[in-house]
């Protein structure tokens, strides 16, 4: 995998401008009510960018001119040289989520070892990948687990964040959670990172659209390898780092299945003592492991002890013993319901455990099935041989934000 420092694009912070306040959620949370609301905080802040006023007559080009205009006003300043950008999340209960802000290559015909890590449902990249072509500016990263079974990468970063000091940060309204950015611009350090990279892979935890965008935009203009617009801004985090939360995103199945076919499958099955979502949830994330928590409509919830070792050798994820493997291609697949079935309406997904709970309660849902966290560890395990787990596997929190540095197509890289 290759890693680029570059030049990068931040907020000129002055005492009138608090940079870290113009930084905005991802694209992908922000619909047309938070884009209101998330305009009217500032005519600089970054939701223009990224999710510019559609009734504009040409919003990717206004978008452009924007930036433009910001960097000609010095709202925007460009790193002089190319640098790496140390980012990390504080988290409320004292842990951090450190990671390193690079690009990686994505360009035609190289080998970049950067996966997918689950079945994705197809969306439109049209509006997408015409904001990146009116821009030429890569605007958001997407983030990155690392493999990093010995520590390396988490070691380095450990390090270096002992002696840089912070140049933006921002807190989270909402959560408080602090996302703090560094610049490491030492050609010798910057040297380190780059082998630690060269010598692992990655798969990407969260920004799969943004990927693929970048990378059709790369093969539509032959975009040349260590070039800015032959790669992909992410943040990297390493496998081994503490505060990598994997939180679940829980399942309902729209349509009658056979409970006898599923018993069979299972070690064990004792009744759930929960009375709602959260606490089922939670009592299935306490249970040994892998389990995940059943109920099917008119009965009652239960958890239920899964096996690994009834699976093929061959099912996607299976080394790492993960529930939601087990789920999709075990219990579904033996009611007769596989993969496909994920995006046709048949299995829809809540990431809120007592929006599942209300559905099956009311019958709206004929079954659902809680699912436990996963760690960090079973999330490089699973992936490392490039295996794609299924359709909404994960849900790395916190979301990384967007406007802390970014990074224009004709930056220096080194």
């Amino acid at each position: 995998m290759k890693l680029l420092a570059f030049q990068g694009f931040r907020y000129q912070a002055t005492d009138d401008r608090d940079a870290g306040a113009l930084a905005a959620p991802p694209f992908d949370q922000i619909d047309d009510e938070k884009r209101r609301q998330l305009h009217a905080l500032s005519p600089q802040h970054y939701s223009h960018l990224t999710r510019p006023d559609p009734k504009q007559d040409d919003p990717q080009a206004a978008a452009r001119a924007l930036h433009e205009r910001w960097s000609a006003e010095g709202v925007v300043v460009r790193d002089s040289e190319p640098a790496l950008y140390p980012y990390v999340v504080e988290l409320t209960d004292g842990r951090r989520r450190p990671g390193i802000c690079g690009l990686l290559s994505i360009a035609p015909g190289v080998d970049h070892g950067l996966r997918p890590h689950e079945h994705t449902v197809d969306k439109p990249l049209a509006d997408r990948l015409a904001l990146l072509e009116a821009m030429q500016i890569d605007i958001e990263p997407v983030f990155v687990i690392a493999d990093d079974k010995d520590g390396e990468l988490d070691r380095l970063l450990a390090e270096d964040l002992e002696t840089l000091e912070e140049i933006v940060s921002h807190t989270d309204p909402a959560t408080g959670e602090r996302h703090v950015l560094y610049h490491l611009d030492d050609a010798e350090r910057i040297k380190l990172y780059q082998e630690v990279f060269a010598a692992g892979g990655a798969a990407i935890a969260d920004g799969h659209h943004r990927t693929k965008t970048a990378q059709l935009y790369a093969k539509k203009h032959s975009c040349d390898d260590g070039t800015a617009a032959g790669a992909k801004m992410a943040v990297i985090t390493p496998s081994s780092a503490e505060g990598v939360a994997i939180d679940p995103i829980h399942r309902a199945v729209m349509v009658e299945l056979d409970e006898n076919r599923l018993e069979s499958l299972t070690i064990s099955r004792t009744s759930a003592v929960s009375t709602n979502g959260h606490d089922l949830a939670a009592e299935v994330a306490a249970s040994d492991q892998p389990a995940i928590g059943v109920w099917f409509a008119g009965g009652s919830p239960e958890i239920w002890s899964l096996d690994p070792k009834r699976v093929p050798d061959s099912t996607p994820g299976r080394k790492a013993g993960l529930s939601v493997v087990l789920l999709h291609y075990q219990l579904l697949a033996a009611s007769g319901l596989d993969i496909s079935n994920a995006s046709d309406g048949t299995i829809l997904y809540r990431s809120n455990p007592n929006d599942l709970y209300d559905m099956v309660n009311t019958g709206e849902a004929k079954a659902g099935f809680w699912l436990p966290p996963m760690s960090a560890q079973g999330f490089a395990q699973a992936t490392e041989d490039g295996d794609v787990l299924p359709p909404k596997s994960t849900r790395f929190i916190p979301k990384l934000v967007s406007g802390l540095v970014w990074c224009g197509h004709d930056a220096e890289t080194r």
